[in-house]
């Protein structure tokens, strides 16, 4: 497709090969840059731990009851108003080209450009420099700070055994894998998964930073494969409102706090800067209040009309 290709040292090419160029020349010439997440191997070692995805169950948990641990968390769980009360250590940002120009990422890589929500990012790695940011590589050219950490696709370490989880399956892709694939390197010995829905025996749909309860999803088993292997590694629990797990072990909220789990809606537990940040995504909004799944596919249809 012609729209998908653009000019790359006088050359038209696909989008994709563009990418891949870039990914491929930065891996070979960061490595010292890579490397300096050896640092955190075995920093945790023996130790129970967090792990804070985006799911929508965290409306219904009181985050404070979760700071008795070290914790990792995923993308979006700083503009949480709880974010200092966590014991927070690591954040994994590991989206490619996340922080790069708004015309790179709108015309160049076919992302959804973010300039609001980048920059809020930018702000909060700043503002705490207790805390840890692990970032793709891709990022380097526009992301420089101490707390920052760079990562590309597997970790490059001698010291680690032919059998470690990235030299047997995809390790990277998505918050919670790169998050989960930290937590072995880090040497926890067991992980709990909170806000990641996916993993529930009963899954349902949306973001703690989204408007409404969010629906019933159905789904394949979510990443079946990769979260097998980890159990390899490490001991795994999810956290759920009500339910149990699909193939992992798991803890209801009351069983795990001893506490009621309570609903809060998201500009309850989202600052209005953050809200408006995120609502910044093209033909999308997180003040839609969905309560099914007709009712998301209507909404995006309706917005495409007006057009």
């Amino acid at each position: 497709d012609e729209q998908d290709k653009i000019i790359c040292f006088g050359v038209k090419m696909p989008g994709n090969r563009v990418k891949n160029i870039i990914k491929d020349f930065m891996f070979k010439v960061s490595k010292p840059q890579l490397s300096k997440i050896h640092k955190f191997k075995d920093i945790h070692k023996g130790e129970d731990g967090y792990f804070f995805g985006n799911g929508i169950s965290i409306k219904w948990f009181d985050l404070k009851q979760f700071s008795d641990k070290a914790s990792i968390g995923t993308t979006f769980i700083p503009f949480h108003r709880s974010f200092n009360d966590l014991n927070l250590k690591y954040l994994m940002l590991n989206e490619p080209f996340w922080f790069y120009p708004a015309f790179w990422t709108k015309y160049v890589v076919s992302n959804t450009s973010q300039p609001k929500t980048n920059r809020a990012f930018q702000k909060i790695i700043l503002e705490n420099p207790d805390k840890d940011f692990f970032v793709d590589l891709t990022n380097f050219p526009f992301l420089r700070s101490r707390n920052v950490n760079f990562m590309f696709q597997k970790i490059e370490d001698t010291r680690l055994p032919n059998d470690f989880i990235t030299n047997q399956i995809d390790s990277y892709s998505g918050g919670m894998k790169a998050g989960i694939t930290m937590a072995i390197y880090m040497g926890f010995k067991h992980i709990y998964l909170v806000g990641c829905d996916y993993t529930h025996l009963k899954t349902r749909a949306l973001h703690f930073y989204e408007k409404g309860q969010g629906f019933d999803y159905d789904l394949p088993p979510y990443e079946e494969e990769f979260l097998s292997a980890a159990k390899e590694f490490i001991d795994i629990t999810t956290i759920t409102i009500d339910g149990k797990g699909e193939f992992l072990n798991s803890a209801t909220y009351k069983d795990h706090t001893g506490c009621e789990p309570i609903f809060q809606e998201n500009d309850q537990l989202v600052d209005k800067k953050y809200l408006d940040a995120l609502n910044e995504w093209h033909n999308y909004s997180i003040f839609w209040n969905r309560s099914n799944l007709k009712q998301q596919e209507h909404q995006l249809r309706s917005n495409e009309s007006i057009k």
